[in-house]
């Protein structure tokens, strides 16, 4: 149904990452994380606060803190003291980004776009109905989402943004980062 990106390469966080049985890097308490269950079903939310390991996961994806929160924007986004969501470098300037959330209905929610801050990012999720959201990644070349529309015995690709800079079916293919898949069960 979908490919998009992940979030931060390994080296820029924290965060750990989990998938069937086995670890790349530790959990990290407080982490906003992806958790994906044996049953297709993806939650958002801190590590061990809102989501937490069970039998039934089979993978997690860190990436910094969560931008949102119980439906509200995560306060101080727009000065990151303490770097909790990466260099101020980073956070501070209008790039491309990408954010992943969920809804009060368990509905999950992907937002992207070129020129955001982090405070606009965490805005777009809230307007969006996310009670929880993450960063994935930024920058430009690394924000990707396409859906995937079958046609007769083929899949075509769309760009969710038209000027998204990578191809809609980068993710067919062996890639530098990491990322996600969504598929009909």
């Amino acid at each position: 149904m979908a490919t998009f990106n992940s979030g931060f390469k390994a080296k820029d966080i924290t965060g750990g990452f989990y998938l069937n049985g086995r670890y790349s890097r530790n959990l990290v308490d407080g982490e906003a994380s992806a958790v994906i269950t044996a049953d297709g079903h993806i939650s958002v939310g801190a590590w061990n606060q809102d989501v937490r390991m069970s039998p039934a996961v089979i993978a997690v994806r860190q990436n910094l803190h969560l931008i949102v929160a119980s439906g509200k924007q995560e306060p101080d986004l727009n000065i990151n003291a303490g770097g909790a969501w990466g260099s101020a470098s980073n956070q501070l300037q209008y790039t491309w980004r990408s954010g992943l959330g969920t809804d009060i209905h368990g509905n999950l929610i992907y937002v992207a776009g070129d020129g955001l801050t982090l405070e606009t990012l965490a805005n777009a999720l809230v307007q969006s109905g996310a009670i929880q959201g993450m960063e994935l990644d930024i920058h430009y070349g690394q924000v990707n989402f396409s859906s995937w529309t079958p046609r007769g015995n083929l899949a075509l690709p769309t760009q969710l943004l038209p000027s998204m800079p990578k191809s809609p079916s980068r993710y067919l293919a062996s890639d530098q980062r990491d990322f996600f898949y969504l598929t009909v069960k």
